[in-house]
């Protein structure tokens, strides 16, 4: 073998060495223990044994709250409680106990480094967490009943769950701008005075009971959050449709066809209706009152601005004359039942801007017609290549929404203007 030959030999096989060095490493990264979206820290790494994880048993007490924690060194027994449950655990030891019942373990307690380590998902489970293992990332994921279908924002500090009071509510984000009819059994709570932190929160009986949002800053369960792909949302759950079912309660996604099926909408909702009139599919006995279409074409308006900050476009500002001559041409195409920017006595936009005397160096509209709530109107229009123009339009400075009922259905109608 000539020198040239060596000399390529030896590099081919450290190259090799470097591979399978690189490879040992990153079969090696050390195990990540993320608690309600913290990641955990230890003063000795989490590991592998039997498949199981393990980890320092007073550090994982501690991160739950536990309010005794005790080591017996005779017995080489761990003892933590939280809240009402007591765990008790024995080095080498199959059988732990909780609150005095036995139960069998996979994996025993061990000692390492001078530390008890234990199974983390025994414990979390056994207090009523839920644990997901990603293997890909060596992530042990934990989450807590609270972490559960709550909605958070980082920019304001602010975390928002199902079941709360109002008055919790009303302690973390203050009083609502105003109190909208939902069509539902609950009230919507609207908080517009940040339109970038637009978010609409159901009330029922003093709780919580449903969120609905386009804006950017808030994320859903620290997981889920406005401009997630589709493809990447149904890795992790199990998509029915546009719903995703989540415990006790429905989330509901709106896609932007337009950003490759991208999240656009949140409407989270409880699905424990208070009786057997309603359920959360479902619409109430004033849906199609005059005071629920008023709310309707309210939070038209607020969404229609969130969508604009999110493109960078400044808001609209409501314009009542615009309004007034929205509602005339939604409640026209109620009342005669078509669904055309022309009316059936052939009236245009044109006509009808100079009907309400509307000042205006450029005009536009859109109509929907059918949608159960504007969550869905706004979000169907925003969908529709002309619509969204109309919306995302930066000349445009002023917006009235008008919106009218025929029976079940619903005809919304926006015009804009500079």
């Amino acid at each position: 073998m000539n020198k040239k030959t060596i000399i390529k030999a030896a590099m081919i096989a450290l190259i090799f060495v470097i591979f399978m060095s690189q490879g040992a490493l990153a079969s090696e990264k050390a195990i990540a223990v993320i608690a309600n979206g913290e990641r955990l820290t230890f003063d000795v790494p989490p590991i592998l044994h039997n498949n199981r994880t393990l980890i320092p048993f007073r550090a994982i007490f501690e991160a739950y709250g536990a309010q005794d924690i005790a080591w017996n060194q005779e017995l080489q027994k761990a003892t933590g409680s939280v809240d009402s449950t007591t765990i008790e655990l024995t080095v080498g030891s199959n059988i732990a106990l909780v609150n005095g019942s036995h139960v069998e373990l996979d994996v025993p307690p061990i000692v390492k480094n001078g530390r008890v380590l234990v199974p983390v998902r025994f414990i979390s489970e056994a207090l009523g967490y839920d644990v997901e293992w990603d293997g890909a990332k060596r992530e042990v994921i934990i989450k807590s009943p609270d972490y559960y279908n709550a909605f958070y924002n980082d920019a304001l500090g602010v975390k928002l769950r199902i079941g709360q009071s109002v008055d919790e509510l009303t302690a973390i984000m203050g009083k609502p701008s105003r109190i909208d009819k939902s069509g539902k059994y609950y009230d919507w709570y609207i908080y517009n005075d940040e339109i970038e932190h637009y978010m609409q929160v159901g009330v029922y009986e003093n709780k919580i009971v449903a969120f609905a949002t386009n804006a950017s800053s808030w994320v859903l369960n620290n997981d889920l959050r406005i401009g997630d792909f589709k493809e990447v949302i149904e890795k992790k759950y199990e998509l029915r449709g546009s719903f995703i079912y989540l415990k006790e309660d429905s989330l509901e996604i709106l896609w932007d066809i337009h950003d490759n099926y991208s999240l656009s909408t949140f409407i989270l909702e409880s699905t424990n209706a208070p009786n057997s009139n309603y359920s959360f599919l479902s619409f109430g006995e004033d849906y199609f009152s005059e005071e629920v279409a008023r709310s309707f074409e309210r939070q038209a308006f607020d969404l229609t601005n969130v969508y604009r900050l999110r493109h960078g476009r400044q808001p609209l500002a409501w314009r009542k004359d615009l309004a007034e001559m929205a509602l005339y041409h939604s409640k026209d195409m109620a009342a005669n039942g078509y669904f055309s920017h022309d009316s059936l006595n052939g009236d245009t936009l044109a006509d009808r801007a100079k009907k309400f005397k509307v000042s205006y160096r450029s005009l536009g509209e859109n109509i929907a017609k059918g949608y159960g709530n504007t969550l869905r109107a706004v979000g169907g229009l925003y969908n529709s290549k002309g619509h969204r123009e109309n919306m995302l339009t930066s000349e445009f400075k002023y917006l009235g929404v008008g919106v009218a009922f025929s029976g079940s259905t619903l005809y919304l109608t926006q015009n804009f203007c500079y």
